[in-house]
């Protein structure tokens, strides 16, 4: 069996052993099979707990070796010291996949590490791999399944996330990515590498999600990530860069942090694209689903105030950005509605054809977004604007993104205290992404760009 079909077991299963399982149910009873009976989990499930005969309605096993059938799955929910054999118990059954939920291994002191280093060994022995420990497990909205004891909101977004955490298994502060999540946990056997061969050909996945606090095969990475990278954009968060909190990465996933100039280096070899907070995670993710990307670094600025032009040619400079020269045949077109005195170039002011010349305001918007999604010089355009009520969003915006083809990215800073209307209307569009701030807006356009010269450099230099 390759790393991809073992994976599947884990991602697609259609059977499923609940080890251990809780008898509470309720709010607070962490029952992971209440959970996937709210989610719609179309698969077969089978609790097993010595202690019961049945379960919500589903008879109870005393052990795995009791279930008559195939079993994809097994999830260990018990404490940790009989899970090595509980393990045992699973290889022996013939299981392959067997995801261990519970904490303290690696993650604690002698004695963990040690029961840790056993189930790995039985696992292996066994022919069975294993995800955790310390983990909520595997995520898959499409199916839904999830292996996790707490509720989570899945939406079917193409998005595969491979952490060590439960902070972003439900998901980024705006922006949910529980499309596929694969928690390693501790990571004491499938890792990163594991999950990316499997995300790597996978028609449901479009962008993948990385938070890594450590990780072991350096060299593997560094192989299959590169590959996957040439097929689809992968976007990190590396933990762990300050002394203080690699010594916490140490207690949290028994992980070694590694030098953080090493990750660098190695991310940028592979072509993976690192961040440095969950808002930049929150903001890539999203950028990388709808946006096309941005093939140069020209851009073009469109604002209603001089000096947010200004400002944004200044942010410009610190993305690694230019400010792109507009052609003749665009600075015409603008020329044509705009004040004799104005001179509308790049950043293109609309507020002087709108309130002097008199063109209507949707009308500017639309003939100077179009004049630079045309122009050679732009790759990517900026927009900088109030939040207008909500009613005044289909009269200003609907010319542009009913009407306009876009094949460059654009994004827009919503300034002023009614922004959230505006945001999530042009949001639903598409076309136009809202940030919250002009440098995040930039930074996104960067990365699109950052991302689009990695596929087109030239690996023999």
């Amino acid at each position: 069996m390759n790393t991809v079909e073992l994976m599947r077991l884990f991602m697609e299963p259609r059977s499923v052993a609940l080890v251990g399982l809780t008898r509470s149910t309720g709010i607070m009873g962490w029952n992971v099979l209440e959970h996937l009976l709210s989610y719609g989990f179309k698969g077969n499930l089978y609790p097993v707990n010595p202690a019961a005969d049945e379960i919500l309605g589903l008879k109870c096993y005393h052990s795995v070796k009791e279930i008559p059938d195939d079993i994809d799955l097994a999830v260990i929910l018990t404490p940790r010291s009989i899970v090595p054999r509980l393990v045992k118990e699973c290889t022996e059954r013939g299981i392959k996949a067997i995801t261990v939920v519970g904490q303290g291994f690696a993650d604690s002191d002698a004695e963990g590490k040690a029961l840790q280093a056993e189930m790995v060994h039985i696992a292996r022995e066994g022919g069975a791999r294993i995800v955790g420990p310390n983990t909520f497990g595997t995520a898959n909205a499409f199916i839904n399944f999830n292996s996790a004891y707490v509720q989570m909101d899945m939406k079917k977004v193409p998005t595969g996330i491979i952490c060590q955490t439960g902070l972003f298994f439900g998901g980024l502060p705006k922006f949910p990515i529980l499309g596929k999540g694969i928690d390693i946990g501790n990571a004491c056997d499938i890792d990163f590498s594991d999950g990316l061969e499997y995300f790597e050909d996978d028609p449901e996945v479009k962008v993948i999600l990385l938070y890594i606090e450590g990780m072991r095969d350096g060299r593997r990475f560094l192989d299959v990530a590169g590959r996957v990278a040439k097929k689809k954009p992968i976007i990190a968060l590396k933990s762990g860069q300050s002394e203080e909190a690699a010594q916490a990465t140490q207690s949290h996933s028994g992980s070694l942090a590694g030098r953080d100039e090493v990750y660098d280096a190695a991310f940028r070899q592979c072509g993976v694209i690192r961040v440095n907070s969950a808002e930049e995670f929150d903001d890539l993710s999203k950028a990388f689903l709808h946006l096309p990307l941005m093939k140069g670094r020209g851009v073009g600025i469109i604002t209603n105030t001089g000096g947010g032009g200004i400002m944004a040619t200044d942010a410009c400079m610190r993305h690694n950005l230019d400010l792109a020269k507009l052609s003749p045949e665009s600075s015409r077109k603008l020329d044509a509605i705009a004040p004799p005195w104005q001179d509308f170039e790049n950043p293109a002011d609309i507020w002087p054809p709108s309130m002097i010349s008199g063109h209507p305001l949707p009308e500017v918007i639309r003939t100077t977004v179009e004049t630079f999604l045309a122009d050679d010089n732009i790759h990517g355009v900026i927009m900088i604007m109030p939040g207008f009520p909500l009613q005044y969003a289909p009269i200003l915006f609907d010319p542009v993104v009913l009407d306009i083809k876009f094949e460059k990215p654009a994004v827009i800073w919503l300034y002023g205290t009614d922004v959230e209307g505006l945001a999530s209307w042009l949001e639903r569009t598409g076309k136009i992404l809202y940030y919250p701030t002009m440098d995040r807006a930039l930074n996104v356009l960067s990365r699109l760009n950052q991302y689009y010269e990695y596929l087109n450099r030239d690996d023999d230099r």
